[in-house]
C-alpha cells in the first residue's frame, strides 16, 4: 500500500499533533479511508466510544493459543479480536511507512524479503546464525514508548503512551499482534546500525531478520573474532536482546549454509528436500489421482504449525502454486524446473476439472 507524499504528509500531521484517544480514532479513520478508497472497498468507520472501550479493556481481548515448536516447546500466540487487530494493523500501517530501515533489516520491511536478507552473505567462506531469544516479549512498554517519541516518529508523550499500550498485552509485545512485527523494527534499529559498524570494522557482512541475525566473512584473525565477539555480545546487551544459544550455529564451506531457509553457499536456492519433496506429491498425483493425493496430505498436514493455528486444511493444489511460487521467488522464474513444475500442475489441474 503507497500514499502520495500529500497523504503521508496528512497522516504524519495527525499523528504528530494527537494527545488522547480522540486523536487517534482520528488518524485510524484517516488512514482507514484512504486505504479503502485505494482497494476500492468500504471502510468501517471507528467511533471514539469503540477505541475508548478496547483501550480500557485490551487484556480481555485477546485469544491466547499454544503451538508446538520444530525445537521443542512451545510458543505462546496471543491472537487479539478482529476490531483490535484491525487499530493494530492501521498503526501497522503508518509505522511501516514512517520506518525508514537500515540496509541490514529485511524483516517485515515493504520490497524486502528472506531472499534480499540472504543475498548479500552468498558465497561468504563462513556464516553465523544467532537468533534472539524471546524477541516479542523481550520488548516492554517503556521502550515502546520511548521510541514513539524519537524524531523519526514524534508521537507527543500522551499519544506514544496510548499507542504503546495498543501495541502491548501486560506490558510486553505480543506475538500475534500485526503491529508487532513493525514495532522490533522501531526499536532496532538503534541495534542495526551498531551491529553495522562493528561489522564493517571487522570485515563482517550484517542482516537481521526480526529475531535472526546473520553474519559472515571470508578470514577473520583470532584477534578480530575475540574483538567482534566482545563488542557483538556488548551491543545486544545494552540493547536488551539475549541469544538463543541453542540456534546459534557457524556453518563452514563444506556444510550447506543457510540465511532465514535460504541456501547460499555459491548462489541463491533453495535446499533438495524441498525440490524433492515438490516432485514426489505431483509424481503422486499423476499415478495415484488427486483426490488419493490430498487425503494423504490431509493425514499430514495437522502436524504442521500452519494448521495449529488455523484449524483449517488448504486445498493441496493452493499449497503447490504456493511452493512454485516460493521456489520463483529464490530462484526467478526464468528457472527450467520451476516452468517444469508450472506446466505439470496446469495439466493435472486441467484433467481436475474436466
Amino acid at each position: 500500500m503507497e500514499f502520495t507524499p500529500d497523504e503521508l504528509q496528512t497522516i504524519t500531521n495527525t499523528l504528530r499533533s494527537g494527545r488522547n484517544l480522540a486523536d487517534l480514532t482520528t488518524l485510524l479513520n484517516l488512514t482507514g479511508e484512504l486505504i479503502a478508497k485505494k482497494l476500492e472497498l468500504e471502510h468501517k468507520s471507528f467511533s471514539v466510544r469503540q477505541v475508548y472501550h478496547y483501550y480500557y479493556n485490551l487484556e480481555s481481548k485477546y485469544k491466547e493459543h499454544r503451538m508446538p515448536k520444530k525445537s521443542g516447546g512451545e510458543r505462546i500466540i496471543h491472537a487479539p479480536e478482529e476490531r483490535l487487530k484491525q487499530i493494530q494493523r492501521l498503526l501497522n500501517v503508518v509505522f511501516s511507512h514512517l520506518y525508514q530501515p537500515s540496509e541490514a533489516a529485511h524483516g517485515f520491511v515493504r520490497n524486502r524479503s528472506i531472499v534480499t536478507n540472504a543475498r548479500p552473505h552468498v558465497g561468504k567462506q563462513h556464516v553465523f546464525n544467532i537468533d534472539l531469544k524471546d524477541f516479542f516479549p523481550t520488548i516492554h512498554f517503556g521502550r515502546v514508548k520511548a521510541v514513539l517519541q524519537l524524531p523519526d516518529y514524534g508521537l507527543t508523550p500522551e499519544l506514544a503512551h496510548i499507542v504503546a499500550n495498543f501495541c502491548c498485552l501486560q506490558g510486553r509485545l505480543p506475538q500475534g499482534s500485526p503491529a508487532s512485527p513493525i514495532i522490533t523494527n522501531l526499536v532496532c534499529k538503534r541495534l542495526d546500525y551498531r551491529i553495522s559498524g562493528l561489522a564493517a570494522k571487522h570485515g563482517l557482512t550484517y542482516t537481521r531478520y526480526a529475531d535472526d541475525i546473520s553474519l559472515s566473512f571470508d578470514q577473520l584473525s583470532h584477534e578480530s573474532r575475540k574483538s567482534f565477539s566482545y563488542g557483538l555480545g556488548k551491543i545486544l546487551d545494552e540493547e536488551g536482546f539475549m541469544v538463543n544459544g541453542k540456534k546459534t550455529r557457524l556453518l563452514r564451506p563444506n556444510q550447506r549454509q543457510e540465511v532465514t531457509g535460504v541456501v547460499i553457499n555459491e548462489k541463491i536456492n533453495v535446499n533438495r528436500d524441498y525440490i524433492r519433496n515438490l516432485r514426489a506429491i505431483l509424481h503422486n498425483w499423476q499415478k495415484q489421482g488427486e483426490e488419493t493425493t490430498q487425503v494423504r496430505f490431509e493425514q499430514l498436514y495437522p502436524k504442521t504449525a500452519v494448521f495449529q493455528r488455523k484449524r483449517k486444511i488448504p486445498k493441496l493444489q493452493n499449497v503447490l502454486y504456493g511452493k512454485i511460487q516460493f521456489l520463483k521467488m529464490v530462484r526467478g522464474g526464468e528457472d527450467k524446473d520451476i516452468q517444469n513444475f508450472l506446466i505439470q500442475i496446469n495439466l493435472l489441474s486441467n484433467n481436475v476439472r474436466k
